[in-house]
């Protein structure tokens, strides 16, 4: 029923009106399971997003190190966390 409610509101009220919806939607249990589910969607993409870009930075160090012809720090880059954190310094990546 607070769907269909919320639907009219946005289609018919101003938004000073939908304001006032808003503030008494927020304050049930479906208004907290649509907060809910934006909070979790939001960590889901930020996680998706952080992984995608890690895996770029680690992409990038890997190709500059094989244009270098620098195996061998390629290979302790992989194994060695501190180290490939020091090359991305170096790197500026």
């Amino acid at each position: 029923m607070e769907a269909i409610l919320y639907a009219f509101a946005v289609k018919f009220l101003k938004n000073k009106d939908l304001e006032a919806i808003k503030e008494a939607i927020a304050m049930t249990k479906l208004g907290q399971m649509i907060w809910d589910d934006a909070i979790e969607k939001g960590r889901e993409e930020w996680t998706r997003i952080g992984r995608q870009q890690a895996s770029d930075r680690y992409s990038r160090l890997i190709l500059l190190l094989s244009k270098e012809k620098k195996e061998d720090q390629i290979i302790k880059a992989a194994s060695d966390s501190a180290y490939r954190e020091e090359l991305f310094q170096k790197y500026g990546l």
